[in-house]
C-alpha cells in the first residue's frame, strides 16, 4: 500500500496551508453512491507517456459531491479503479489539478453546480 503523506508530496504542503490549493473529496459516483466496489470511474496507467489517465465512461460515473467545494476547489482527491497493465489493482485516490490558476476548469474536467444543497 502507497502512503498519501510521503515526500513526493511534500511540494503541495505549503501551497495546502496558504490556500494556494483548495481541494475536494471525488468519491461518490451519480449511479453508484460511495459504493467502491461498483465504482465506474478508471484510472489506467500509460506506461508510455508514465502518466494515469483518468476516464469518467458513463453519466453514472460522474463524480458528486454535496458540498460548495465545487465552486472554490482547485484540485480534487479522484478515487477510481486503478488499471496498471491491464490488471484492476482496486480503488485509488489520485490529486487531480481541476482549475488553472484563474480558476477555468482545466483541459478533460467539466464542473456543473448540481443544484441547491440542504443544511
Amino acid at each position: 500500500m502507497t502512503a498519501l503523506h510521503t515526500e513526493r508530496h511534500a511540494k503541495y504542503f505549503d501551497k495546502i496551508d496558504s490556500g494556494e490549493i483548495i481541494g475536494c473529496f471525488c468519491l461518490t459516483e451519480l449511479g453508484y453512491g460511495n459504493n467502491a466496489v461498483k465504482m465506474e470511474t478508471t484510472v489506467t496507467y500509460d506506461s508510455k507517456t508514465q502518466e494515469f489517465v483518468i476516464d469518467t465512461p458513463t453519466v453514472l460515473s460522474q463524480k458528486y459531491w454535496i458540498t460548495n467545494g465545487f465552486k472554490h476547489s482547485n484540485h480534487a482527491v479522484v478515487f477510481g479503479q486503478c488499471i496498471v497493465d491491464g490488471k484492476n489493482e482496486g480503488v485509488s485516490p489520485f490529486l487531480v489539478k481541476i482549475r488553472d490558476e484563474n480558476m477555468k476548469e482545466v483541459q478533460g474536467v467539466t464542473i456543473i453546480d448540481m443544484g441547491v444543497k440542504m443544511g
